[in-house]
Parts: C-alpha cells; sequence; structure tokens
C-alpha cells in the first residue's frame, strides 16, 4: 500500500467493541451540553478560560514542556514567569494563539485548507523558529526509534491536500474522523518542527466543527499507550488510539458540564438571594436553604474527594464520580412544597471492576414522616435519597431492595449540620436510624459496603 492509500485509510479507524460504548457516553454529554444552549456570556467566557489553559498545557506537556498548568496560566495571564525557559513560554504562548485564531476560523465557518494549517503553523513557531514557521519540510525526515518513517518531502504537498479532500468528503462519525485527521497529519509528518501540536489543533477543528468538545490528549496518556497507540495506527490498527481520543473527548465533555453546572448554579443561587433580599417572608427559608447547602454540598465534597484517593491507590478498580450540580432555592422550595421535582440528580458513583459493575445515584427528594422515625422531623423535609442502576440502565430506589446482597443506605436527612442517617436491616427487615453522622463517616460506610457486597474487599 503506497502513501497516498495508506492516509486514505479512513476504516482503520473503524469504532468497535468497548470504544462504541465511549461514543454513547460522548452523545449523551454532548446532547446534555446543547440543551444548555444559548449559554450566557459569562458561562462562554468561562469555558474559553478554563478549557484553552487544559488544551494548551496538555499538547504542550506531551512535546516536553516543562511548565505546570498553574504556571501555564500565569504565562497566559500575563505573559511574565521568572521560572522556567524562554522557548518553554513561547511554546504555551503560541499553542493558545493558535488555539484561538483556530476558533475564530471555526466562528467564521471556514473549512479545512492547505492555507489554514500553514496559518496555524505559522503561529506555533512564531519567534521559535520563523525560518520554518508556515512552511512544508524541505527534506527527508526520520523518527528514533519509529518502525514507519515519514513519506518523502517531494510527496508533502499533495499528501496535506489529499488529507484536506477527504475531510470535506468523507462522512464517518466525529470522532473517527478526528482521531483519523490526527493519524494522518502525524504520519505525514510535513513540518520539521510541531507536527503533534499541529495534529492535535485539527483533530480538536474537526471535533468543535461538528458540534463536539476539543479532546486534550493528557500526559498521562503520553506515559502509557498515546505514542503506541500512533505506532499501531501506522500499521493498521487504529483501535487504540481511537479509544484514546473518545476517552478524552468524554473527560472533557464532562469537564464542560462541569463548569457549566456550577456557573449556571451560581449564577442561579446570586439570583435566589437577590429575591430573597428584597422579600422578607422568604428570608428565613432562604437562609435555612443556604445552610442545607452547604451541608450538602460537604458531603459531595467527602465521596468526590475518597474516590479520587481510591482511584490513586487502586489499579484494576476504578470509582467514579459524577457532578450534577447541586439544586437551587427554587427546585428546593418545590421539594418542600410539591414533594418532588425533577432533575434532582445530585452526584452519582460508578465502581468498575472487569467486568462486574455498580452504579449508585444521589438526589434529593422529601422525607415521608413515618413510625419509624427516630424523632419528629420537620414538615417538608428535603433529603438525599439512593438509587441503584439495574442492567437496563434504569434507576430503581434502594428502598425498594429488601435482599441481603444490597446496600443498606436507605435516606439522609439533615440533623443540624451533620446527618441523620437510615438503614435497612435485612436480619430484622427494618429501618434504623443512626444519628448525627458526619459525611466522612457516610461516605467511608457507603464506599466500603459498596466495595464489600462486590467482593472487592
Amino acid at each position: 500500500m503506497d502513501i497516498f492509500e495508506e492516509i486514505s485509510d479512513i476504516d482503520r479507524l473503524k469504532p468497535k467493541g468497548a470504544t462504541l460504548d465511549y461514543f454513547d457516553e460522548v452523545y449523551e454529554s454532548v446532547k446534555e451540553i446543547d440543551e444548555q444552549r444559548p449559554l450566557d456570556v459569562d458561562i462562554t467566557q468561562k469555558l474559553q478560560e478554563e478549557i484553552l489553559f487544559d488544551r494548551v498545557h496538555a499538547s504542550a506537556v506531551i512535546e516536553g514542556n516543562s511548565l505546570s498548568r498553574r504556571e501555564t496560566i500565569v504565562v497566559l495571564s500575563t505573559g511574565v514567569l521568572e521560572a522556567g525557559s524562554r522557548k518553554d513560554q513561547q511554546e504555551v504562548i503560541n499553542l493558545a494563539d493558535a488555539c484561538l485564531y483556530l476558533q475564530d476560523c471555526l466562528d467564521n465557518k471556514e473549512k479545512l485548507s492547505v492555507k489554514l494549517i500553514k496559518e496555524l503553523h505559522q503561529k506555533l513557531l512564531a519567534d521559535l523558529d520563523n525560518d520554518n514557521a508556515g512552511k512544508f519540510r524541505k527534506e527527508d525526515v526520520a523518527i528514533s526509534g519509529a518502525k514507519v518513517n515519514p513519506p518523502s518531502h517531494l510527496d508533502v504537498p499533495s499528501l496535506i491536500q489529499r488529507i484536506v479532500e477527504l475531510d470535506a468528503t468523507v462522512e464517518v462519525h466525529p470522532i473517527q474522523k478526528a482521531a483519523w485527521i490526527h493519524w494522518a497529519f502525524a504520519r505525514v509528518h510535513p513540518f520539521i518542527d510541531g507536527n503533534g501540536r499541529m495534529a492535535r489543533l485539527l483533530q480538536d477543528f474537526v471535533l468543535l466543527q461538528n458540534n463536539y468538545v476539543p479532546a486534550s490528549v493528557q500526559p498521562e496518556d503520553r506515559e502509557k499507550n498515546y505514542y503506541e497507540a500512533l505506532e499501531k495506527t501506522d500499521l493498521g490498527n487504529g483501535e487504540d488510539l481511537l479509544e484514546v481520543i473518545a476517552k478524552n473527548v468524554l473527560r472533557m465533555s464532562q469537564r464542560y458540564l462541569v463548569i457549566i453546572r456550577n456557573e449556571k448554579s451560581r449564577t442561579s443561587w446570586v439570583k435566589g438571594i437577590a429575591r430573597a433580599a428584597s422579600e422578607k417572608v422568604r428570608q428565613t427559608e432562604h437562609r435555612e436553604f443556604l445552610v442545607s447547602q452547604k451541608s450538602f454540598d460537604q458531603l459531595k465534597l467527602e465521596f468526590s474527594n475518597i474516590c479520587n484517593e481510591l482511584n490513586n491507590e487502586l489499579t484494576d478498580i476504578y470509582v467514579g464520580f459524577k457532578d450534577y450540580g447541586s439544586i437551587d432555592f427554587e427546585k428546593y422550595q418545590e421539594l418542600k412544597n410539591r414533594g418532588r421535582a425533577s432533575q434532582t440528580w445530585f452526584f452519582s458513583l460508578r465502581f468498575a471492576y472487569g467486568e462486574l459493575e455498580q452504579r449508585f445515584v444521589f438526589w434529593f427528594g422529601k422525607h415521608f414522616r413515618s413510625g419509624e422515625d427516630y424523632r419528629s422531623f420537620k414538615p417538608n423535609e428535603v433529603c438525599i435519597m439512593v438509587s441503584m442502576q439495574d442492567g437496563a440502565g434504569s434507576n430503581k430506589k434502594l428502598d425498594d431492595y429488601e435482599s441481603e446482597d444490597r446496600i443498606t443506605l436507605r435516606e439522609l436527612v439533615l440533623d443540624g449540620r451533620d446527618f441523620a442517617r437510615r438503614r435497612y436491616n435485612p436480619v430484622s427487615s427494618q429501618n434504623e436510624w443512626d444519628a448525627p453522622i458526619k459525611p466522612t463517616d457516610i461516605a467511608q460506610t457507603f464506599i466500603g459496603e459498596v466495595l464489600s457486597k462486590m467482593g472487592l474487599v
């Protein structure tokens, strides 16, 4: 197969197996992002800043840049950093400039072209290698340790033109096309320097053009299998590279959602407290809401921290944490007054070990008083309930399970600044309460019980 046939072989990156599951999860996240549009100016600006920092730092570090994320932010925010080499600083400045230029091209509905590629490269190498910036290589090159070397420099212009033509005509899933253009550009290696950064920029161009999100290849990908995946694709098997890109699209889409939710929650809170300040009747309820929100958020933080710490220690077991934001004052009142409200998911946990998987969702509900209560709760008390996802993907309240192999936690109700916890005792077939109990104890007990029920501890 000659080089022109080789780079035209998009099927070497055809999705299959587990990668298709990533595509489904990405679709759900991207769909949720689209449902949030149009976004407020403040949220858009926050997204642009935060995601830009992530993209620039990740792409630069993979190429050996020594700046930390914090130092990258300082350079991009102020242009001044006493530590670090001038080259490292110029690289991140140029990368940010190229990312912003790429977004301008997208906003102007520009299509991928050879001219655009050269202009991007010109920005990447500005004040680093002005002689070669924006110019295809004029000599043949070899990559140390690589099993396949780049094509002749004489073929570079035609090969890049072929990539541009395929991008405009081939209809495949956006993630597959993004992974293909990433590999194809790296395979041709059209410039003396900056090819990796360019490949990742063009990958993001394809994703953003299709209303997806950038796929920042992370430093840990480099340490594990990024370059190995590129080499496998050179040899005809692009499955690993496609999975790397799909995972990072999913990771970035979830980061988008966290930022959007947090900013919307903050905006909603500001509006809520402003209304409360002008409506004396609601002041007491709103004050109660703020105190409750602080305790609920502390509980969420404990679960998040433990999940992060476990993942740093575990190798074969993954404990995922997903933040759905918090309820605002209006939803809080809706729960108290009506006993139910839509979209009250708080956070979820995913425990995975090989093919064994358990998912749980913590959500806001209303406590219904009963004779089993350990004390007399206030009327319309807002609480946290727990659901478990079954094999069909449906969420079912843990209250609906009574067998001994199910998790015992049923409900959490605020008790001062701590919680009252209701658990089901399968031996006595009754609910039991313990209080006051702190968020740390709740999180540790729950996660420990899940791992135990899964036979992992």
